[in-house]
Formats: structure tokens, sequence, C-alpha cells
């Protein structure tokens, strides 16, 4: 690979992002961008078949057979080593942000982004460099400023709460433990994730597998 021609393959679900970034990425002096793919089950079957060294691809892509997220970005890590990915996502999640560089990927570009910060983040990925896009550095800058602290901002009843539902309770169940009501649960659960930015259980999830809550620092970080 020279940095004068990086091959680059965009994988997106909705078809007009796909063929737009594809082309405009396709004018810029020193990409060749190939035909793009829409699912992970044809991701892979284009790996198998072509040589890239720059894979743009979004985050969430239902539907393939080797599902989204990390799941499909582990799998081409694992794969393909050689490839450089950038992950281009119109998800505002600070806990994907974190998991996504917990995992080894540090080249992020957020949708909103021009398309100039994308082309950066081809050209730093391709050089071995990571590289987050203006409107990443602002997620992860207006989750310090909401969320300072960490885990050590939530009330012990809500560390309590989150402890047990991330290890696999329902809330029906930790309200039998705790002998609370299940609405008391529902709300000191949806208060913790609040306070973590998150969004959906899915992104609290992820926000656990980058490592940003731990059941050890769940059990330290008890305030009252």
């Amino acid at each position: 690979m020279t940095i004068k021609n990086i091959r680059i393959l965009v994988a997106d679900d909705h078809p007009v992002v796909a063929v737009g970034v594809t082309q405009q990425l396709d004018r810029h002096p020193g990409f060749s961008v190939c035909s793009p793919v829409a699912n992970s089950t044809e991701l892979f079957a284009q790996l198998s078949v072509i040589e890239i060294d720059v894979l743009v691809t979004d985050y969430s892509m239902p539907g393939g057979d080797f599902g989204d997220g990390l799941t499909m970005l582990k799998r081409v890590r694992y794969k393909y080593p050689h490839i450089c990915i950038v992950v281009f996502t119109g998800l505002d999640s600070p806990g994907i942000i974190a998991a996504l560089n917990f995992n080894g990927i540090h080249a992020i570009v957020n949708k909103a982004d021009a398309i100039s910060e994308l082309i950066l983040a081809i050209d730093r990925a391709a050089r071995g460099d990571g590289y987050h896009a203006k409107c990443v550095r602002e997620i992860e800058r207006a989750s310090r400023a909401f969320y300072p602290q960490g885990v050590s901002a939530l009330s012990r009843r809500e560390a309590e709460v989150l402890r047990l539902y991330l290890a696999g309770s329902r809330v029906s169940e930790i309200a039998d433990v705790l002998k609370r009501s299940a609405k008391t649960i529902y709300n000191q659960k949806r208060a913790a994730m609040t306070k973590l930015r998150c969004k959906t259980d899915a992104e609290l999830f992820n926000l656990q597998a980058a490592g940003g809550i731990t059941q050890q620092k769940l059990n330290e970080d008890d305030n009252t």
C-alpha cells in the first residue's frame, strides 16, 4: 500500500448514503473506491475476493449473516488485520465511541461531519493513526462536561440497580431482590442511564464492554 493509492470499500445499509459517499471519495486524488456493500454478508463476500486498504463502514447495519456493530468489526480485525477501519456512523453515543476505542478502532467520523473530515480520517487510518472527526470530538466533550465523575456520579441505589441489571437480572427480579416496586427500580435504572448518557440498553452494554462500567467500579463508587 502507498498513501498515494488507497483502496477503499464503503459499507452502509442506506443506498443513497453508500453511493453518495463512494462517489465523493472516488473523486479524491489518491483514492480508489470499490462498489459499496449494504450488510455484513456482502461485506465479507467482497473482502474474500478483493484487496482493500481501508474499510469505511457504518456501525449499525442489521440483516447480515455476521451481525453488525462490534461483532462485525471484531470479525474484520480478526480475519483481515491489515485492513484499516474507519467507522462512519450517525450514532451519537459516547458509550459506542468508548467501545470502539477500547477495541482498537480509533478512526471515527459522524455522518453530520463534512466529507473533508471523512477524507482526513481515511488518510490518517491508512497511515496507521487514529482520528476523531469534529462532531465526534464534540460528543466526547459534551459527555465529559455532562458526566465528569464517571460511575461515581451514580447514587448508591442507582449503582446497586445497575450492578444487578448488567449482571443479567431483569427489572422485576431486581425489584424482588431489593424489596422495591418494579416502577422504582425502572426509574432508578433510567436515572443511572441518563447520568451515563446511554439512551438505550444497547448503549449501556456497549459502555460496559468498553470498560466504562465494571462491577468493581459499581461496588467501589457507592455514593449516598
